[in-house]
């Protein structure tokens, strides 16, 4: 290589030294600025609104009840007691059989037969007594068995009249003229089994530490239940003929229950939180009395609770 190649080379040489990493840091921030761009583009995607179902509110009739604790109870039932000391020689019924009047239920041997031999005394004596029930009914208790000793009073068995069932049901005083002989009132069963009731009997006393008065009520209907079995008597104490109301469902309230609000939808692509003031409520309805409600507003009917204030939907159809 002569001197002129030389010299034509070292500048050449020194400029790809000096000009490589400006180069090579050119060609990182466009592949950064590139995938950054397509990155934002990937997740700049239109925001869906959420799916709920929509609904007006309704004008209809509703009534407020008070609900108030029960039990039930047979009017008819005999209480089968020993007149004697002695031993029970013979059981003649077992627990739940029906029975009637005239039937033997116990024969019971004196206690001062038991103490001597009857061969003794000859067969004019022998010491048993049979017991007989003086009611038809259900024997729902029996308390001694046969070889049991049994003293005077002691109570050997019961027997209920299952026609006699009846419901005890105790008002608070301030309560009692909402209570009509007139009327038929909801029963509610443990097992959410529903009938009616009408009140039979008032009885014209104060219990003096609750201060609840006693009404007794008879159901339209036969039922198959026990004695002291816990229900729930509805007592209705407002109707209202033309009240506005939504579903349940529609209702959100805040942890403490202090706040009710629903989503009031203003079209079809956005709803708006609305507070409210609840009135009477059903199993399915509540009133809303504030503010004054149209039938022709929407509102969000499934879907609402965990919303914000505002917020894009998207109605099921």
């Amino acid at each position: 290589m002569n001197l002129n190649n030389k010299l034509f080379l070292q500048p050449a040489l020194s400029f790809v030294r000096t000009s490589w990493p400006l180069l090579l840091l050119s060609i990182l921030t466009i592949s950064l600025l590139s995938c950054g761009k397509k990155d934002s583009e990937e997740t700049e995607t239109p925001l869906k609104g959420v799916e709920v179902t929509a609904g007006s509110p309704v004008t209809t009739k509703m009534n407020e009840y008070l609900d108030l604790n029960a039990n039930t109870t047979f009017l008819s039932q005999e209480i089968v007691r020993a007149t004697f000391l002695g031993f029970i020689i013979k059981t003649d019924k077992n627990l739940g059989d029906h029975v009637k009047k005239g039937d033997r239920l116990f024969s019971i041997k004196t206690k001062e037969a038991s103490a001597v031999d009857s061969t003794d005394l000859g067969k004019q004596f022998n010491g048993l007594v049979n017991v007989y029930a003086r009611t038809n009914g259900i024997l729902t208790e029996l308390s001694y068995q046969t070889g049991d000793y049994v003293t005077e009073s002691d109570r050997l068995a019961l027997i209920v009249d299952p026609s006699s069932l009846r419901i005890l049901l105790n008002v608070p005083f301030q309560y009692s003229k909402n209570i009509s002989k007139l009327e038929l009132y909801p029963i509610i069963l443990p097992d959410n089994k529903k009938f009616l009731a009408k009140v039979v009997k008032i009885l014209p006393s104060i219990d003096a530490v609750n201060q609840t008065q006693s009404f007794i009520l008879e159901p339209n209907t036969p039922i198959n239940v026990p004695a002291n079995l816990n229900l729930i008597v509805k007592i209705p104490l407002k109707t209202l003929v033309n009240a506005v109301a939504l579903p349940k469902s529609a209702v959100v309230t805040n942890e403490t229950e202090s706040e009710f609000w629903v989503m009031k939808i203003i079209n079809d692509s956005t709803a708006v939180k609305l507070d409210i003031k609840k009135g009477i409520e059903t199993d399915s309805l509540v009133q809303i009395k504030e503010p004054a409600l149209s039938t022709n507003d929407r509102f969000i009917t499934e879907g609402a609770y965990g919303l914000p204030d505002t917020v894009n939907i998207l109605i099921k159809k």
